[in-house]
């Protein structure tokens, strides 16, 4: 009897033990992860997490709930900056990556929503300095998405991030691109992209605003279709003023495109509800494009982003901006000189308007404040009465330094007018003036190459972005290689 017990047991384990074993998870899109999701990209954070929370316990097994669960702490970090909200939250990252881990290996999500989070974190980690960390985390997920698109070629949605990592692959360094073994080019990355939002479009999923947003951000600053981009968005974003979120995408990229107008309508309209995290870098936004418009009351708004906001970055500008309308509006050099001094003992210079404005007050050199508001106009895309006022007042400016600056803002309004033979003539000027280390000048050279390319002319667009890529200029260097680097890219492709 005793034999036989033995035996059956034995067949049972064998049984078992040839059987698939069964994930502790699985992923699943639910109308609850939906709700959540869309309490998170409208900023209702404590809500969201209530949502999360109660789908841990209905829902237990699901463990997409701890991808959606990460948009929660990447807001958190990503709108406020604050260091120690963000060293609060990253243990988070590997506990959910665990948890993720140990879900259903054959669900496309399984990699997908891995990538997702280590893309998340290392963007957050940016506005940290973390770099090395972050580079990792990129690496990571290149490798997750890679495998997951050979695996399954169907899912389209490896193409949200994909599309992004291949379109930037030639901008990272050499170096590290041949050591993370990253490779992409920005027509593939596009076409990825495209390939996702034509896919939403006729099937939409809770990430098929992410999916568009990211591809007008592609069209815009990787393809140069500016206006392509533009009309993207307003089409499908226009009347978002509930989300602050795509209030800041759309009002920016509006703003980008020469609507400067429109761009405070939409920041002055924004719901402010009080279920959202404050986003403050709004009214930052708000009081700069109003300085740019010339308006008495821009100082109000960037006072109230300094008086609220608990991050490091834009602090500088914010002081540098309300520097220049004490000198453009206020005739007060007393004031300019009192935020250029602040300006140097507060905030952090990791991205370059910070940068900007520290070496502005380093250097003191005080801006013409002719010179300075037609700049503010032509940020504000006012190029004509930006043309007429400098028209007016070309026979002051003596000084080399001015002179070439005059030429520059000359070239670029001249530009915008589309009145391309002035520009470039404009632009050459710039390039041989003085000082040799102004931005000015190398931005002269790619402005040009980018005119020469619309005209259909891409070996002399080429000659003139290998001058700027020489140039070695004490401001906006790496935006400006980057953009240098890009333009020859996609022109090279073309070609």
């Amino acid at each position: 009897m005793y034999r036989r017990y033995k035996i059956i047991v034995l067949w049972i384990g064998l049984i078992l033990s040839a059987a698939p074993a069964q994930a502790q998870g699985y992923f699943k899109i639910t109308p609850d992860l939906e709700e959540a999701y869309e309490l998170s990209i409208n900023l209702r954070l404590e809500e969201a997490q209530i949502k999360i929370d109660e789908i841990k316990k209905s829902d237990p097994e699901n463990a997409l709930v701890y991808h959606i669960e990460n948009y929660i702490d990447f807001f958190k970090v990503f709108v406020t900056e604050e260091e120690k909200v963000f060293k609060q939250l990253k243990k988070n990252k590997d506990y959910r990556l665990d948890k993720i881990k140990k879900a259903d290996k054959l669900s496309p999500y399984y990699r997908f929503s891995q990538a997702e989070i280590n893309l998340q974190w290392a963007l957050v980690r940016l506005k940290f300095n973390e770099r090395f960390t972050a580079a990792k985390e990129v690496y990571s997920a290149y490798g997750l998405l890679e495998k997951n698109r050979k695996l399954y070629p169907d899912f389209l949605l490896n193409y949200k991030s994909l599309s992004v990592i291949h379109v930037l692959a030639k901008n990272v360094p050499g170096v590290v691109r041949f050591v993370f073994s990253i490779n992409g080019s920005i027509a593939e990355g596009t076409q990825e992209i495209k390939t996702l939002v034509e896919q939403e479009d006729k099937k939409k999923t809770m990430f098929a605003d992410e999916a568009h947003i990211i591809y007008a951000y592609i069209l815009h600053y990787q393809n140069n279709e500016k206006s392509k981009a533009w009309e993207h968005l307003r089409k499908r974003y226009l009347d978002k003023k509930n989300n602050p979120l795509l209030t800041f995408i759309v009002a920016n990229l509006a703003q980008k495109n020469g609507y400067n107008d429109q761009a405070i309508q939409l920041l002055e309209n924004r719901s402010q509800d009080a279920r959202q995290l404050p986003f403050h870098y709004l009214n930052f936004l708000l009081g700069k494009f109003k300085l740019y418009r010339n308006d008495n009351d821009a100082d109000t708004y960037i006072l109230d982003y300094l008086d609220n906001f608990r991050g490091e970055h834009f602090i500088k500008e914010a002081h540098q901006k309300l520097a220049w309308h004490a000198l453009i509006m206020e005739d007060d050099l007393a004031k300019y000189k009192k935020h250029m001094r602040i300006l140097t003992e507060v905030g952090s210079d990791l991205v370059d308007e910070d940068k900007q404005a520290k070496k502005e007050a380093k250097e003191n050199n005080i801006p013409h404040p002719d010179l300075l508001k037609a700049r503010l106009l032509f940020d504000g895309a006012y190029y004509r009465k930006a043309y007429d006022f400098l028209v007016r007042k070309a026979y002051i400016f003596q000084d080399e330094t001015h002179v070439l600056e005059y030429n520059y803002r000359m070239g670029r309004i001249t530009q915008m007018l589309k009145n391309y033979p002035e520009a470039i003539e404009y632009f050459v000027k710039s390039i041989q003036g003085k000082p040799e280390k102004s931005y000015m000048r190398c931005n002269a050279a790619l402005q040009i190459s980018l005119i020469l390319e619309q005209q259909g002319k891409p070996a002399q667009a080429l000659k003139y972005l290998e001058q700027c890529l020489d140039m070695n200029p004490d401001q906006y260097k790496a935006s400006l290689h980057q953009k240098a680097k890009s333009a020859r890219q996609r022109i090279q492709e073309r070609q």
